[in-house]
């Protein structure tokens, strides 16, 4: 370790001895490691492999970078929301901390798509960049979203919403409460999006301090260092199956042609007249009923009309011969 090596290197004299140390320590405990935490409703395979190593060290902003646009180019969300909260590092978002996040963690069990990195280098991830690049990509446009507020809106068209949160209060405002309050107005935007399929990416700009922790301490309690171990790296929960795909664009009604020969042939065929049709005489039953006991009815008057003449005649012939 590189910090053993610089305390057995350390000059004789106690007193600069103690001002380096003082230094070194501070700039390991000041180091800029940010968390980052991506879930998306829809699923984006092998996202992890644009990472360079696990999360026992910290990762590069560059690979996370590339992670995130290798996420934004299939363009599969319909909301892209950029989450900056100053001075929250990873051990908000462990599972210690999981009574302040229950709205967050609704969502991710919802989400097919999540990845959690406790420590990002240089200070986090570059968000206008990522704002720019997925306005670029996939022709969306940005709404502000100033402590978590923003405006309605109604259609589908792709979106980036810059949600800035404020930082804590530090002498009115327990840490507690001010996670609990993120969480209630994530869950008013995600709620209030009018499409299902989203994607958060939820990270510090201004991270706060991170004090360093020995590699094997990492490896050995995961749940303390890792960003809601217990869904994450759950394969039951996160085993890169999609769990959306019950949602599909509906396809377009086209409307028939018009005045085409073949739409003219059917219509002709329909009007034309069968008299031997059986669901023409089905469906005419009682018309056709009502005509034939007519037909019949007045056959049978003319029958007898056509018998009474001739009787008359029979009559009249055999009263000529008795004269």
């Amino acid at each position: 370790m590189l910090w053993k090596t610089f305390l057995l290197q350390l000059p004789s004299s106690p007193l600069l001895s103690l001002l380096l140390l003082s230094f070194f320590t501070f700039q390991l405990v000041s180091c800029g490691l940010a968390p980052v935490l991506i879930a998306s409703h829809k699923l984006v395979p092998d996202l992890t492999l644009e990472l360079q190593h696990s999360n026992i060290k910290p990762h590069d902003a560059n690979s996370v970078t590339n992670l995130i646009k290798k996420l934004v180019t299939q363009c599969s969300s319909n909301a892209y929301l950029i989450v900056d909260i100053p001075g929250i590092t990873y051990k908000d978002l462990n599972v210690a901390r999981n009574e302040y996040w229950p709205y967050l963690r609704n969502y991710l069990y919802m989400s097919s798509t999540m990845v959690g990195l406790p420590k990002v280098e240089n200070d986090g991830l570059d968000l206008n960049y990522l704002e720019e690049y997925i306005i670029k990509t996939c022709e969306a446009e940005t709404i502000v979203a100033p402590n978590g507020e923003v405006a309605d809106y109604y259609d589908v068209r792709k979106r980036v919403i810059r949600v800035n949160f404020n930082a804590i209060e530090s002498e009115s405002q327990s840490r507690g409460s001010w996670l609990q309050d993120c969480d209630q107005k994530l869950r008013k935007i995600l709620r209030m999006l009018p499409s299902p399929h989203y994607t958060v990416i939820l990270t510090s700009s201004t991270p706060g301090i991170v004090h360093p922790v020995p590699e094997n301490i990492i490896k050995n309690q995961p749940e303390k260092h890792e960003i809601f171990h217990d869904i994450i790296n759950n394969p039951k929960h996160n085993g890169g199956v999609e769990k959306n795909d019950r949602f599909h664009k509906a396809e377009p009604n086209w409307n028939p042609i018009r005045d085409s020969n073949t739409r003219y042939l059917e219509k002709k065929k329909k009007d034309e007249i069968h008299l031997f049709d059986y669901d023409l005489w089905v469906k005419n039953e009682k018309l056709i009923t009502t005509v034939f006991v007519m037909i019949l009815s007045l056959f049978m008057l003319k029958t007898l009309s056509f018998m009474n003449y001739i009787k008359s005649k029979f009559r009249g012939k055999v009263k000529r011969k008795q004269i």
